[in-house]
C-alpha cells in the first residue's frame, strides 16, 4: 500500500509540475520496494537526478536494501545500472554469468542501444534495436534509440514509415509525433518538424528529447531567441540532464557570447565531467577566444575520453577535435603534431575544406609552398570561395615561383625575398579559418 500510495503521488506531483516533491515520492516507493520498476524509470527517464546521483540512489536502495536476496540483489543492480545515464558511464556493462539469460532481454537490448549511440557507433546501436524490436516492438526507451540511429543515418524512408505506423496506433503518444519531426528535421523542413515537435513536448512536458529537437528545430534557422526559451525550459524540467546547458552555451558561442557559453558549458561538466562533447566545446571556446593552454588542456581531455570511454573514435563526430588541435599544435608551432591531428582529421571526415587549409597553412608555416599549392587546391575544390584558403594560395604560389628563382639564379638576394614571402605567412598565427 505504502509503494502505491508513494508511487501515485509521484505521479499526481509530476503532473502538477512539482518535480521535487515528485521525486521524493518515487525514491520512497523505490527504497520500500526495490522491485518498484515504474519509480526506477521515472526518476531516470524524466532525469530528476545526475548520474552520480543515479548511482547514488542504486548503491542506497538497492545495494543496501535488507529486503533483497544476494541473487535478487544482483539482478537489479545491473539492470538498474544499464537503465542509468550513460554518458555517466560510458562502457559496455556485460551480464553477470548468473544472468547470462538476460542478454536477450528487452530492457538490457535497449540499455545496450543507448550505450552504443551516445558512444557515435550508430550502425551497431541500429542493428542493437532491431534485435530488441523484434522482443517488444512499441518498446518506448527502444523505439527512442531507434528513432536517433535511423537520423543519424539518413534512413529516411525507414523513418517516414515509422512515424506514420505509430501516429496511426498510438496519436496520443508523445513517441508518434516526435519520429515525425525527427523526419521533418532530416528532410530539413523545419517549421513542419517544429509543429510535430511542440506537439510531443506538450503530450508529455518531461520528454528530453522532444525539447532538445525543439530547440535544435529553431536554431537550425538562425531563431537564435526561440532555441534558446526551448533550450531553457528544457533545463528548468530536466534538472538532471547536462545537454540543455551544452546547448544553451552553443547557442551563445555562436551568437559571439564567450562569456555566457563558458557559464553554462561549466554548469554543464559538473553534471557531465566525462561527457567528452562538454570538454570538446569547450576546448573549442577557448580556442576562439586565445586562451591556447585551456584549449589544449581540454581538447586532450576529450580525447582521451573518446579513447577511453567507449566511443567510436573514427566517427566524422570527431573530426572538428582534430582540427582544433591542429590549430594549437601549430600555433604552438609544435608542427608534426598539428600534421597528425589534420591528418587525423582528413581520415574522418574527408570531405571537410577546413582540414585542406589546415595542412595548407602548416606546410607553408615549414617552408614547403608545393604542399600548400596542393592542399589549398583541394581546400578550395570544396569550397571554393573561402578567402583565406584564396589568399593562403596566392602567397604559397608568390614563395614557389621565388624558390623557383633562386634555384635558377643561384642569387641571394632572391632567397631573401623567398624566405621573406614564406615568412610573411607566419602573421597569421591565430586561427582565423
Amino acid at each position: 500500500a505504502v509503494v502505491s500510495t508513494q508511487s501515485t503521488g509521484g505521479t499526481v506531483y509530476q503532473a502538477l509540475d512539482n518535480h521535487q516533491f515528485a521525486a521524493q515520492c518515487f525514491k520512497m516507493a523505490l527504497k520500500v520496494d526495490p522491485f518498484c520498476v515504474e519509480a526506477y524509470e521515472n526518476l531516470v527517464y524524466n532525469h530528476y537526478y545526475t548520474g552520480k546521483a543515479e548511482d547514488e540512489l542504486i548503491m542506497e536502495t538497492i545495494d543496501n536494501s535488507e529486503v533483497l536476496l544476494p541473487a535478487e540483489r544482483e539482478m537489479v543492480h545491473y539492470l538498474y545500472s544499464g537503465m542509468a545515464k550513460k554518458y555517466h558511464n560510458q562502457q559496455h556493462l556485460s551480464p553477470p554469468a548468473t544472468l547470462s539469460s538476460l542478454s536477450n532481454n528487452v530492457t538490457v537490448l535497449a540499455s545496450h542501444a543507448e550505450r552504443l549511440y551516445y558512444n557515435c557507433r550508430f550502425t551497431s546501436a541500429h542493428e542493437t534495436c532491431l534485435q530488441a524490436l523484434k522482443v517488444d516492438p512499441y518498446h518506448l526507451p527502444t523505439l527512442l534509440i531507434h528513432i536517433g540511429c535511423l537520423y543519424e543515418l539518413s534512413k529516411k524512408n525507414d523513418l517516414y514509415i515509422l512515424g506514420h505506423k505509430l501516429v496511426d496506433l498510438y496519436p496520443k503518444s508523445h513517441m508518434s509525433w516526435y519520429a515525425v519531426g525527427i523526419y521533418y528535421s532530416l528532410i530539413q523542413k523545419w517549421e513542419n518538424a517544429r509543429q510535430y515537435l511542440s506537439k510531443s513536448t506538450n503530450l508529455n512536458k518531461l520528454f528530453a528529447a522532444g525539447w532538445l529537437a525543439y530547440g535544435h528545430a529553431f536554431a537550425a534557422e538562425g531563431e537564435n531567441d526561440q532555441a534558446l526559451a526551448t533550450y531553457f525550459t528544457a533545463s528548468r524540467l530536466l534538472k538532471g540532464c547536462h545537454l540543455p546547458l551544452l546547448y544553451i552555451g552553443l547557442q551563445y558561442g555562436s551568437t559571439n557570447n564567450p562569456i555566457l557559453a563558458e557559464k553554462f558549458f561549466k554548469e554543464a561538466i559538473a553534471l557531465a565531467p566525462d561527457d567528452p562533447f562538454i570538454l570538446a566545446e569547450m576546448g573549442s571556446l577557448y580556442t576562439q577566444t586565445g586562451r591556447w593552454e585551456y584549449a589544449l588542456s581540454y581538447l586532450q581531455n576529450a580525447l582521451a575520453k573518446v579513447k577511453e570511454g567507449g566511443h567510436e573514435w573514427a566517427a566524422a563526430t570527431w573530426a572538428p577535435l582534430y582540427v582544433n588541435l591542429g590549430q594549437i599544435y601549430r600555433i604552438a608551432k609544435q608542427y608534426d603534431q598539428a600534421i597528425r591531428c589534420f591528418k587525423h582529421a582528413q581520415f574522418l571526415s574527408s570531405d571537410n575544406s577546413t582540414v585542406y587549409t589546415g595542412l595548407a597553412f602548416v606546410y607553408a608555416l615549414q617552408g614547403e609552398p608545393m604542399l600548400a599549392v596542393e592542399y589549398c587546391h583541394k581546400a578550395l575544390d570544396k569550397e571554393r570561395q573561402d578567402p583565406f584558403t584564396i589568399q593562403l594560395l596566392e602567397m604559397s604560389l608568390s614563395a614557389l615561383a621565388l624558390a623557383s628563382v633562386g634555384d635558377e639564379a643561384k642569387s641571394d638576394k632572391s632567397d631573401e625575398d623567398g624566405t621573406s614571402a614564406v615568412a610573411s605567412l607566419r602573421q597569421f598565427s591565430t586561427p582565423i579559418y
